[in-house]
């Protein structure tokens, strides 16, 4: 298997999907359940070793419990796991990764492939190995290159930094979608610039997920630089956006160009209905102009892409011209203070990060992610100081998560002199003139000036 000191990605190990119908003799050899094994250049005795010794501790336990386990660590690895059927997927990670990230990342990738394939018994009845995992492949590659580590923390989206676009423009986009939107069957869609959102009219989860398809040239019947594509989304999903259209990310400012992309909890885990009439049959259509990439989700009863093609050519030409004039004029050199504190803010309702200041300080990103994965053990958990481990120095990194649990903003004193480490108490508890009882106040002091009040 690819080493993890020599992948770019160190944090994914593995991911497969197994078919136990495939193998139920004893003689039936275990490659023949292996639907798709990665990375693919793993030698197939290793696939077979690690499919077949999984696969088979799940089985022994589910038998002794009652239940499958959705997570298994081991002294250098974790594996997310999900199941449905005889059909067996698995992900694997460093261990150092949070529990929820990896479960995270594992359903994503599920997501990805319920949504342009539909269930996993029906893809795989009506296309070949050979043909879905080229699908396997890109959609792995699409989650790799856009997995950084603050994906891994937060799962946020892709968003465009609209505090450097005139507002006018993201007005115009937003003008765009709702034009789209009263064409008949088009529920709602999502404008992209260079693979960042401009304006959505879907939930984070069905951004993300739309956000994966680039429109090819296509012969025929569609206008130019115009695809439509079957997908599937779940009845809820449906009804969501039947019955909620709304805009999700219309007039908000704190949007961060660097964050990553998003997928929210997908309808494919353990105990959900697995049938194909679970969900429903939609079509998205996606029209590129150059750098600009217009998505519709649509009813399937749909049939009007010129239409829509006509109607939204131009506006789309200009929307184009504009952001691309205005990332020149933001791409020019100029002087950036390094500042004296890291702060990060997100927003979980529309799964969008901000940051004053990037890259990420490898502490900040240790630390917020023991932070948030405690955040999301503990609920009531709304403030947590934390100090890394030193001898001569240590670190802090302050959290703060508001009311309803929608918020948490991050405050880590990247520069200047760090926090000396606590002084000596001859109690044992705490000392009050330890520096680290002042990041509160201060946090919340700096974090007022960007605009951020979670209390």
């Amino acid at each position: 298997m690819a080493s993890s000191e020599s992948s770019p990605n160190a944090w994914w190990h593995c991911f497969f999907l197994y078919d136990g119908s495939k193998v139920k003799e004893e003689g039936d050899p275990t490659r023949a359940g292996i639907c798709y094994f990665h990375p693919k250049e793993t030698p197939m005795e290793r696939q077979e070793l690690l499919c077949g010794q999984l696969a088979g501790m799940l089985r022994c336990v589910s038998e002794i419990s009652g239940s499958a386990p959705d997570l298994i660590r081991f002294r250098k690895l974790k594996f997310s796991i999900g199941t449905h059927g005889e059909f067996l997927w698995v992900l694997g990670c460093e261990a150092g990764t949070p529990d929820s990230a990896c479960k995270q990342l594992q359903r994503n990738l599920m997501g990805i492939f319920r949504f342009y394939h539909g269930t996993l018994q029906k893809a795989y009845a009506v296309h070949s190995k050979e043909e879905l995992g080229c699908k396997w492949e890109k959609y792995i590659e699409y989650l790799l290159r856009n997995t950084s580590d603050l994906h891994r923390i937060f799962n946020s989206l892709w968003a465009l930094d609209k505090t450097k676009v005139e507002p006018l423009l993201l007005l115009k986009a937003a003008l765009i979608l709702q034009s789209c939107q009263r064409v008949t069957h088009v529920l709602g869609g999502c404008i992209l610039f260079h693979g960042q959102v401009v304006s959505t009219q879907l939930p984070p989860d069905l951004t993300a997920k739309v956000m994966i398809q680039e429109a090819e040239i296509q012969e025929g019947q569609l206008p130019p630089g115009v695809q439509m594509l079957p997908v599937f989304l779940s009845k809820q999903e449906v009804a969501s956006l039947r019955d909620f259209p709304l805009e999700w990310t219309s007039g908000v400012q704190e949007v961060s160009a660097e964050g990553s992309s998003p997928f929210a909890e997908d309808d494919l885990s353990p105990g959900s209905d697995p049938s194909s009439s679970s969900l429903e049959r939609m079509t998205l259509y996606v029209h590129c102009v150059r750098s600009v990439t217009l998505c519709l989700l649509a009813e399937e009863a749909f049939k009007d892409p010129e239409g829509v093609f006509q109607s939204s050519l131009a506006s789309l030409n200009g929307l184009e011209v504009h952001l691309r004039e205005t990332q020149i004029q933001d791409g020019r050199p100029h002087a950036k203070a390094t500042p004296s504190y890291t702060f990060g803010h997100f927003d979980s309702t529309q799964r969008i990060l901000t940051s004053n200041f990037l890259p990420w300080d490898h502490l900040f990103l240790r630390a917020a992610s023991r932070i948030h994965d405690t955040f999301e053990q503990i609920p009531s958990a709304s403030e947590i100081s934390v100090r890394s481990g030193g001898s001569s120095c240590a670190c802090s990194l302050y959290a703060l998560r508001g009311p309803l649990l929608l918020q948490e903003a991050y405050y880590f004193p990247a520069a200047g002199p760090h926090l000396s480490p606590p002084p000596p108490s001859s109690f044992g508890g705490p000392d009050t003139k330890d520096a680290l009882f002042l990041l509160p106040g201060k946090a919340k002091q700096k974090l007022l000036k960007h605009g951020f009040n979670l209390l």
